[in-house]
């Protein structure tokens, strides 16, 4: 898969990236064998960087047991994991190309900024959890609803450090996409028990989120 950008997409992202507040790490974690996206990954993470003096990369290369990948729990490759002012909680796994660059990039400028454009209602629900949420993703890159699905749970991690959230490429990872019966996308998981199919509106996440910590 090559990943390439044009002009018009440039000058969008460009802008976009014009909304960066803080610097913003993306640790991009790669191994060299039987890993068929990671130099495509690397060749996106590098060209969205070109765009904006304040887009660092780090690469790590190397198994997942690397104490790099523990201390980020990266459990396969290729992974990304979005770092601003704070070490957010923020992955994906698998190249996030077609409609996910998107989620990509707006993800970049969520973490730079340290928030999200949610309603305050929503932002003090999330912000109010106080147990661990980790929220699976899965996504194509064909599938138009999936970036918003991304982005949100993104924001949730951005927003409250006890959560985690994870975009999962549904077609990389066929063992994950099996074990969680994902058979149309979005499917998020949500603390392995409560599940949202298709794009949820921000209430009905929220919704989830909670019932999660019930289950």
């Amino acid at each position: 898969m090559v990943v390439e950008m044009d002009d018009a997409t440039k000058e969008q992202v460009i802008e976009l990236f014009s909304g960066i507040v803080n610097d913003v790490t993306v640790h991009l974690f790669l191994e060299e064998i039987n890993c068929l996206y990671c130099n495509d990954t690397k060749d996106m993470v590098e060209q969205l960087a070109e765009l904006s003096d304040r887009i660092n990369i780090v690469e790590h290369k190397g198994s997942i047991d690397s104490d790099d990948a523990k201390e980020m729990g990266i459990e396969r490759h290729p992974a990304i994991v979005l770092h601003g002012k704070e070490k957010y909680n923020v992955k994906f796994y698998g190249i996030p190309a077609g409609h996910e660059f998107g989620a990509l990039v707006g993800s970049i400028i969520d973490v730079s900024t340290g928030t999200a454009p949610l309603p305050l209602d929503v932002i003090e629900d999330i912000i109010s959890i106080d147990k661990p949420i980790n929220i699976k993703v899965f996504v194509t890159p064909q599938c138009p609803y999936c970036p918003e699905m991304t982005r949100l749970a993104h924001q949730a991690s951005i927003l409250n450090p006890m959560i985690s959230s994870e975009m999962i490429e549904s077609l990389e990872f066929q063992e994950m996409t099996a074990k969680y019966g994902v058979f149309g996308v979005p499917k998020t998981i949500i603390n392995e028990t409560t599940i949202i199919d298709g794009l949820s509106p921000v209430e009905m996440f929220v919704e989830k989120l909670f019932e999660s910590i019930d289950n």
